[in-house]
């Protein structure tokens, strides 16, 4: 950090590491006092700096430009009174990283030696104080890492005698009060260190360096094994080992500024000083083995690379002896953990972009790492500092809810599930503290009275409404990882806290409403309903949810609303919690056990949304009902894998937000595989509870055998669809509105194919994993549709009179591609969260989002079994007209069973999928994995290997390329005219019968409802001898209506067709 002594008032920012190079800052700060040292630091959103002259550490808010808070260090030494060795003013310093805010400083009661003391950053309340035994003049810096104190001493251009100097020569662990002599070199090339400071947020440390800005990356390694070797001090505890990467860097400009830790946003926040210009050489110094790079996307300060050494910083850690049990190092959730004595809690930052600690305990006396995995429970967002600073700032309840609510759709982490109940909590006492302000006094005007009023009740409205939208956010699938990372202990409290939060949320809007009136919020996992009733007069039964689409509803009667009414009036809260049940714990559940329960080791599982329903908020549960509250639950796992259900109500005590489901006085009236009701004497937070055995449903063969048989089955399939595809695409002889069709099939089932390769699985991406989602579904409906418009084309072909023409291939475009698109795009704009899964990439089922695909894919089949119907019936009811030597009923039918068959496979392969998808039975993954892979062979077999017309493009394409002594240009020619070297199936002499049959077919067109021809004349047969079909295909009737093999189409009785 730069210093300037007695001048130091102004902080200057910078948006960009180009303004800082530049010297372009973006705001500039004028600070309410002048500032002693170097050791002031940014902490989420605030400065905090020691006051000149003073022990008192001022912050100073970067958001209101106010100073909001002072604290006195008590017995600190202070200006110049036992700074670091190179004075400045250095007697207090600050300092940041995972466990928050610390002071660094000496007191003539410990004798000139170091003190940490731990500071809370919004009350300034010291929560801790350890003495160190390190001398503060002898030190030339400190900085904290995970609660430990690392101590630099470093030499100075006066001081060559000291050639063994620029290291790390003491620590101190906060958490064990113990404190250890190393010996670690530090990378010192220009000799006069006046700051070091930790930067929790991305792990490095920032220093400033003799006017130059260096920079040290953090790697958490392994302690060297070589006692007493080289730089390795004897240490005697456990705590994170590190390496530091320096990258010595110069600012060529006039004015240069770095940062303390950042605590919330990316910008550079700084004091200003003149400096010179250095450079120097490049050179590394390789670090020991077990390092770890750790990546970051966090702003490093803005200045260039000259210099990158490597040291390695010691562990506070104990040797270990070789003989004693310990646990390997390991790389778990992204975090390398090194090898720890059995026993003992290895620490680590969390992961990079969080904040906090994260732990590790190697349990004894195996010497094992935890199976359940490191806790991270303490890992939390930055964000979680600002809404803590804005609780404290006295800002409206109803603000910083919806604050939270946005923040809380980002991704979560465990520290993030705990803190946002807990601020929830916080926020309904300040809520309640708001509403008192808001009052009508008895001087109040009847006017001023009902405006405070309205406005107690617009507050509590957007409250309770952002209060929802956060508690959805938190019961998203997406935050299940975050609550898993909980300890069940965590994860009980947290849900519990989040039952009781909502409950007296909803009862403070309750008591608010002006008037009687029923508010209801509605989310994808939360269904609020506060209601306030009249119990005077004719009351009917009060059910909730109003809609039945959930299938859980509960209902209160009349006689109990009546008879727990006040002054004629009752106020009752709903509520209705999806994904909640299964953070609160069925450990110490109390069920009734059938013989089937008792008979095998089971599990108790939560298997129903938990619903609630409470009257008055001093009532709560402990309101006994004359006529029991009746509820349905639908069960969340409908498999035999679960039975024997118990309806439960959670029983938990207010204090310790701690409970256990019970069944005292509930009872169950019936169930199915689906739903059950029940009925209680009481109101409360009922679910049902049933035992759950596991089942095995596959073991490693079968699931070996479905990967080869996936992979084999789609790569072949994606083989011969690039085949057809190539076949519809270069021939031109081919070319035609069907062929289109073909076409486009072919694309959409290639590419939905190859998505379901390679993103089917990608589960542990939420981001792709919806997108794949979403492109699998847009595909496989184009399949569908594409499909769809074969049928059509089929249908225009036999009852089409006179053939258009134009082509309809626009038409089947825009149908093809748009309305799969237009489904796609109104589905993620209802629901865009439903596209992925915690098991595949595809749509959820548990929110009738997967209809989105089956009511489209059946519409569709449906649609086509008509039309293909439709067809059918009149090409076999038509036979007996056509003549026995035409082939146009053979190309129809040829095509008709091609569609048929196509509609089958495709239809039972989504029926097999949708079955498996349901029952999870081994058969049906069998069936849904072959059928799937069978679809791009079939259709290269009926549609390229069984097209005679098809056949014969393959062989000229054959006789082009591999016949020798023949150019391209004769092969052409000799295509053309083969036709007149071929024997038509028909004689010259029966040209004459074929005109005239075409002749009573064109004066008979009125009667036919099957002529497809555009032929009027022989004149225009003349002057125009080449047609386009429907099909996109050239006839040449006027010459060659003889030789039919050598026709692009046959002309018959009633049909105008072509080959393909």
């Amino acid at each position: 950090m730069p210093w300037t002594p007695y001048r130091t008032d102004t902080l200057t920012e910078y948006s960009s590491k180009d303004d800082f190079i530049a010297g372009r800052p973006t705001t500039t700060y004028k600070l309410p006092h002048r500032v002693d040292g170097t050791g002031f630091v940014v902490y989420d959103g605030a400065l905090f700096f020691n006051k000149e002259r003073t022990r008192n550490i001022v912050k100073f808010d970067l958001r209101t430009r106010i100073k909001s808070g002072e604290a006195i260090i008590a017995n600190a030494n202070y200006h110049d009174t036992s700074p670091y060795r190179w004075g400045g003013k250095s007697d207090i310093d600050l300092a940041v990283d995972e466990n928050g805010l610390w002071v660094i400083y000496a007191t003539e009661q410990n004798n000139g030696k170091i003190v940490i003391s731990q500071l809370n950053p919004y009350t300034l309340r010291i929560e801790g104080t350890w003495d160190t035994a390190y001398d503060k003049r002898s030190a030339s810096n400190a900085f904290m890492i995970c609660g430990i104190l690392y101590v630099v001493k470093s030499v100075y251009e006066d001081d060559d005698n000291e050639a063994t100097g620029n290291k790390i020569d003491y620590i101190y662990n906060t958490d064990q009060s113990k404190d250890s002599v190393v010996d670690v070199p530090f990378p010192n090339s220009y000799q006069y260190i006046a700051a070091v400071d930790y930067n929790p947020r991305d792990n490095l440390l920032y220093v400033w360096n003799n006017y130059h800005v260096v920079k040290y990356s953090l790697d958490f390694g392994p302690l060297d094994s070589r006692s007493g070797q080289a730089h390795h001090g004897q240490v005697s505890y456990i705590s994170p080992p590190i390496h530091l990467d320096s990258e010595l860097e110069r600012p060529p400009v006039r004015e240069i500024s770095t940062t303390g830790p950042f605590g919330m946003g990316s910008t550079t926040t700084s004091t200003t000083l003149r400096t010179t210009t250095l450079s120097a050489g490049r050179s590394t110094t390789p670090s020991i083995s077990g390092r770890r790079n750790r990546s970051t996307s966090t702003p490093s300060p803005a200045v260039e690379v000259l210099d990158d050494t490597t040291t390695h910083l010691p562990s506070a850690s104990s040797q270990i002896p070789a003989q004693e049990e310990s646990c390997e190092a390991v790389e778990a959730r992204e975090i390398m953990w090194f090898k720890t004595r059995q026993g003992q809690m290895a620490k680590q930052p969390c992961p990079t972009g969080t904040i906090g600690v994260s732990t590790y305990l190697c349990l004894a006396p195996d010497g094992i790492w935890d199976p359940q995995g490191p806790d991270l429970s303490n890992c939390s967002s930055p964000w979680i500092n600002h809404i803590t600073q804005k609780l404290k700032s006295g800002e409206t309840a109803a603000n910083i809810a919806r604050e939270l609510a946005e923040q809380t759709r980002n991704h979560l982490n465990a520290g993030d599930i705990t803190y946002s109940v807990r601020a929830m909590d916080q926020l309904v006492g300040l809520l309640d503290v708001q509403l008192r302000n808001l009052t009508p006094g008895g001087k109040d005007s009847a006017a001023r009275s009902l405006n405070k009023l309205q406005k107690r009740e617009r507050s509590c409205r957007a409250y309770v409404q952002a209060m929802v939208e956060t508690v959805n956010n938190l019961l998203q699938p997406q935050a299940l990882n975050a609550w898993r990372d909980l300890t069940t202990s965590d994860q009980l409290r947290a849900a519990t806290m989040l039952l009781d939060t909502v409950e007296e949320s909803a009862f403070v809007l309750a008591d608010n409403l002006l008037k009687t009136d029923i508010v209801r919020e509605n989310t994808d996992n939360i269904q609020l309903e506060v209601a306030r009733l009249s119990t005077e007069g004719n009351l009917e039964d009060l059910k909730f949810p109003e809609s039945m689409g959930h299938g859980s509803t509960i209902q209160l009667s009349a006689n109990t609303l009546k008879q727990n009414g006040r002054n004629g009036e009752i106020r009752v809260a709903f509520v209705l919690y999806n994904n909640l049940g299964p953070y609160l714990s069925t450990e110490n559940a109390s069920m009734k056990l059938g013989t089937e329960a008792m008979s095998t080791n089971h599990s108790v599982i939560v298997n129903s949304p938990v619903i609630t329903a409470a009257i008055n908020k001093e009532f709560s549960n402990k309101v006994y009902l004359a006529d029991p509250v009746v509820f349905t639950v639908k069960h969340i796992k409908q498999s035999e894998e679960n039975f024997n259900p118990n309806c439960s109500f959670w029983s938990y005590s207010k204090r310790t937000m701690t409970g256990y489901w019970s069944t005292q006085g509930c009872r169950l009236l019936t169930t199915n595989k689906t739903h059950t009701t029940c009925s209680c004497n009481h109101l409360t937070n009922f679910a049902v509870l049933m035992a759950h055995v596991e089942v095995k449903h596959s073991d490693a063969v079968h699931d070996l055998l479905l990967d080869v048989i996936t992979w084999v089955g789609i790569l072949l399939s994606l083989v011969c669809l690039l085949i057809c595809i190539f076949t519809f695409c270069f021939f031109r002889g081919l070319q035609s509105d069907r062929n289109t069709i073909h076409k486009n099939l072919c694309i959409s089932l290639f590419v939905a194919e190859l998505l379901f390769l390679i993103g089917i699985n990608r589960t542990d991406q939420p981001i792709a994993c919806a997108v794949f989602a979403a492109l699998l579904h847009f595909f496989f409906l184009a399949a569908f549709t594409w499909m769809f418009l074969e049928g059509v084309q089929l249908y225009i072909m036999l009852v089409e009179v006179f053939e258009s023409e134009h082509s309809r291939r626009k038409y089947f475009y825009l149908v093809g591609y748009g309305m799969p698109a237009l489904i796609v795009a109104v589905s993620a704009a209802v629901d865009y969260r439903s596209y992925g899964t915690d098991k595949v990439c595809w749509l959820r089922l548990d929110t009738y989002f997967i209809w989105s695909f089956i009511g489209p894919a059946t519409l569709i089949i449906m649609l086509n079994v008509i039309f293909l119907g439709i067809a059918l019936y009149k090409m076999f009811h038509h036979t007996a007209i056509l003549k026995p030597e035409s082939g146009c009923l053979d190309n129809i039918k040829s095509w008709v069973i091609g569609a048929i068959a196509l509609l089958c496979l495709l239809g039972l392969t989504w029926a097999f999928g949708l079955m498996y998808i349901n029952e999870s039975t081994v058969i049906m993954a069998y069936l849904f994995t072959i059928f799937n892979s069978l679809q791009g062979m079939f259709i290269f077999i009926f549609h390229c290997v069984l097209q005679k017309k098809v056949r014969k493009e393959y062989g000229k394409c054959l006789r082009t390329h591999c016949c020798s002594g023949k150019s391209t240009e004769s092969s052409i020619g000799s295509g053309k005219t083969s036709g007149s070297r071929t024997p038509g199936r028909y004689s010259t002499g029966s040209q004459s019968r074929i005109r005239r049959m075409w002749n009573d077919t064109v004066r008979k067109q009125s009667e036919s409802s099957f002529i497809t021809g555009d032929i009027n004349s022989s004149a225009s047969l003349n002057r125009e001898p080449y047609r386009e079909t429907s099909m996109g295909v050239k006839l040449n009737i006027a010459y060659q209506i003889g030789a039919s093999e050598q026709c692009q189409g046959y002309k018959c009785h009633g049909y105008s067709t072509t080959e393909w």
